[in-house]
């Protein structure tokens, strides 16, 4: 029985491994095409030699740098990430936290159609979004994209809250209002420094997704002048010809800050995910 324990770990231990490494060979194929040329990135797809490296070097990422006009674009997606997310976090914390903690019909009617609106498919609301965003005086600047990436992020972080905040015990809550802690104030001396997991949980999930954004910025925004970093990227696919040695660098530069997110944040991301999932 032991030895069939142990074959069967092994076993598994090995088809994980394999998994992995053919979700890695998209990102290894990416990483070494920033540092080739477009003929070696055909014909050698999967190959890389000190040769190639040295007739390239850091050319790529040059050009990448100066085609995307990097500044620019990391300057507005660096706004609208950090607005969209201090708004989904401010208000997803308070709404997770009126739904968890206050019995009251109304919220638990809300919260369901939250997670009713976490399935609507975004491409399907794209258009009415626009024509909105065109009615608000909303369109071609940086607060159309901010209120759209806030407004269909907040379900999930809601539901996060809401999951977390079930899971802490009522005690504590008790503890606080027996020492005339108002509701408000229960919430900030409370709650809140225990958030740190979910918040942490809820930057990354939702941070990843709008700094990856193309769609919204393609629509609301004018590219040429305000550039965004997944706009920028794609002015390397053309309908002729695609510079993918260019594009792969760009996209090594656009990812380079949500993976240093990621490595800040990690230890509090399984945990967040789990805890606010708990009681949905």
């Amino acid at each position: 029985m032991k030895r069939k324990n142990i074959l069967g770990s092994i076993l598994r231990e090995s088809l994980i491994l394999v998994v992995t490494l053919i979700y890695l060979i998209p990102i290894y194929y990416f990483i070494i095409g920033a540092f080739k040329v477009r003929i070696d990135i055909v014909k050698f797809p999967l190959a890389i030699n000190w040769d190639m490296i040295k007739g390239v070097g850091f050319a790529n990422f040059s050009y990448a740098f100066k085609k995307m006009k990097m500044l620019d674009a990391l300057k507005n997606t660096g706004t609208i990430t950090i607005s969209a997310l201090a708004m989904v976090i401010f208000a997803g914390s308070l709404a997770g936290f009126a739904i968890a903690r206050v019995d009251r019909k109304l919220f638990q009617s809300f919260y369901k159609i939250l997670i009713v609106l976490m399935v609507v498919p975004f491409i399907g609301s794209l258009i009415p979004l626009v024509i909105q965003s065109t009615q608000l005086k909303t369109y071609n600047t940086l607060l159309g994209p901010i209120l759209i990436q806030a407004a269909w992020n907040l379900p999930f972080a809601i539901f996060l809250y809401t999951g977390f905040m079930r899971t802490i015990p009522k005690e504590l809550e008790e503890a606080a209002y027996i020492d005339g802690c108002s509701l408000i104030s229960t919430y900030y001396r409370i709650f809140l420094p225990l958030l740190a997991p979910v918040t942490a949980t809820s930057c990354i999930y939702a941070g990843v997704g709008m700094w990856n954004d193309y769609l919204v910025s393609m629509s609301l925004l004018n590219g040429a002048r305000m550039p965004t970093i997944m706009v920028g990227v794609t002015m390397f696919f053309g309908s002729r010809k695609t510079e993918y040695g260019y594009a792969f660098a760009g996209i090594i530069l656009a990812s380079l800050p949500i993976v240093i997110l990621f490595l800040f944040l990690q230890k509090y991301f399984i945990k967040g995910l789990t805890a606010g999932a708990v009681k949905g």
